[in-house]
């Protein structure tokens, strides 16, 4: 059986009560979160990073934090909880040090039993209601079914918000038996098939910039004209507004130019937060469209490249000049747009998408060496290939001309033959980090990892989550009554990664 996620936006569900409680309730839990990293970082600065723990009372009894009172402490006390268990992961290395959030990004809250109650509704649907707080006699503050049974259920759900748009996301057991990627490869290695009839059940998938996909089977998929120029002008949207909020900043002489100092910077910085959340949104549609769409399409066995993504998009080295004076020029511009058109595309996540709902529909997903896939020619398998275009491959071999990523798609879906026959696949999933984490003592993580901490950005102070928390007026949060709801349930496991940005005191 597996465990599912998924993820509502219930932003034009809520009256504005809910939506006014909601955010004090995320506000509240930034704020005890980035106190806390903050608090930790002191500990680890001073060799004593065993100290560290999940207590938050001293926090409240801050004078200038005095407004967390009136937030309900299992919302505080799982804050404290949720990022105990990141730093314990941290010294796991199974990621890396919790960093604070700023208000212009996406920040969550974590609501357990306590806080709601899931009653059953007639066709396999359950009523899941929050409280207002915890207490004999709670009142009822918001209400949404779910299509789901209360047993299927978990027993905690995490509020989000970005902008002024609000989501609710947990998980469910699905009650469905399926086997692993891995089984299903086993299976095909048992039947102990031929290399023409392994190949035959194979769909290779060629990634890239400008077609994000072309498989062996012919599919291509890209984003439609409409959706291009629509990208385009929020990107040059956002990148006059970012150019205002600059001038801004000057005209203010603001003391750190990373930071708002004023209503008026706030909303240019909530404009500019609001042009990425549209980005997302469409990406994320297409991501999910085309997963799906080639899912349906491909044969029993998918075969990807497996893209080191990390390390295409890292900045250009800087280059020594001659006799080591000064620095020579490195297309450091270049290869920024390159990063930037990589990212846009989100051929990691497009990667993830395919791979669990492959294995949704009883498919097994295998990942190759991209070394060479596009100059690889695969009538004859040699790299004496030309480019005269982006999109046109030639072999000097005599074996034709070809369209360039379908050659890809091609060659990779020939690459996974051998990858199967021999279990490689298998010899690489013993080398994963494993995802357990122990409940131990936390010592002081190395001195890299905290460097990176510090100069990664600068602390949040609390004062901008007091305005958020406390200043911010019900118009500003109240959901708005004219525009529709989409709601969109997605089948992906919920990632309890956390990003943001690093504001200092």
């Amino acid at each position: 059986m597996a465990i599912r996620g998924f993820n509502i936006e219930i932003t034009y569900k809520m009256s504005s009560k809910a939506a006014t409680h909601f955010a004090r309730w995320i506000g509240g839990s930034n704020v005890m979160r980035n106190q806390r990293i903050e608090e930790s970082l002191e500990l680890i600065r001073a060799d004593k990073g065993s100290d560290i723990d999940q207590k938050y009372a001293g926090i409240k009894a801050k004078p200038e934090l005095s407004f967390l009172k009136e937030i309900p402490p299992q919302i505080l006390r799982n804050a404290a909880s949720m990022l105990f268990s990141d730093i314990n992961a941290c010294r796991s290395g199974l990621r890396k040090f919790p960093k604070p959030k700023g208000r212009n990004r996406k920040r969550s809250c974590v609501v357990t039993k306590e806080m709601f109650i899931l009653e059953p509704l007639n066709e396999g649907r359950a009523l899941l209601t929050f409280y207002e707080k915890a207490s004999k006699k709670p009142a009822r503050m918001f209400s949404i079914k779910l299509d789901y049974e209360p047993d299927q259920l978990a027993k905690q759900f995490r509020i989000s918000r970005q902008g002024r748009r609000f989501y609710l996301s947990g998980s469910y057991n699905d009650g469905v038996e399926s086997a692993t990627n891995e089984e299903l490869l086993k299976g095909f290695v048992a039947q102990s098939l031929s290399d023409d009839e392994l190949l035959s059940q194979i769909t290779g998938i060629d990634r890239g910039v400008k077609l994000p996909i072309a498989t062996s089977d012919g599919l291509r998929k890209a984003y439609s004209p409409e959706t291009t120029e629509r990208l385009k002008r929020l990107v040059q949207k956002k990148a006059r507004y970012q150019r205002i909020l600059a001038r801004k900043k000057r005209q203010n002489n603001n003391k750190n130019t990373r930071r708002v100092e004023s209503n008026e910077q706030q909303k240019l910085a909530d404009k500019i937060a609001n042009f990425d959340a549209k980005t997302a949104r469409i990406r994320h549609d297409f991501l999910h469209q085309t997963s799906k769409e080639v899912v349906l399409s491909a044969k029993s066995i998918i075969a990807l490249e497996d893209l080191k993504l990390k390390n295409m998009t890292k900045r250009a080295k800087p280059k020594r000049g001659k006799h080591g004076r000064g620095y020579a020029r490195n297309n450091a511009n270049a290869k920024s747009s390159l990063n930037r058109s990589l990212l846009n595309v989100a051929l990691g996540k497009l990667g993830d998408f395919i791979k669990y709902k492959a294995n949704d529909y009883g498919k097994a997903v295998v990942e190759v060496s991209p070394a060479g896939t596009s100059q690889t020619c695969h009538m004859c398998g040699e790299k004496n290939t030309i480019r005269p275009q982006q999109d046109t491959l030639i072999c000097l071999n005599g074996c034709g001309t070809f369209h360039a990523d379908d050659n890809a798609s091609i060659v990779v879906a020939q690459r996974a033959v051998p990858y199967i026959q021999e279990s490689t696949f298998a010899q690489k999933a013993k080398t994963r980090k494993k995802t357990a984490v122990r409940k131990k003592a936390v010592t002081p993580p190395l001195g890299s990892e905290l460097a990176s901490t510090e100069k990664s950005g600068e602390l949040e102070t609390a004062s901008t989550d007091v305005s958020l928390v406390c200043s911010r007026t019900q118009a500003d949060v109240r959901p708005s009554s004219t525009a529709s709801l989409v709601q969109r349930n997605s089948l992906t496991t919920m990632d309890a990664s956390v990003t943001g940005v690093l504001e200092t005191r």
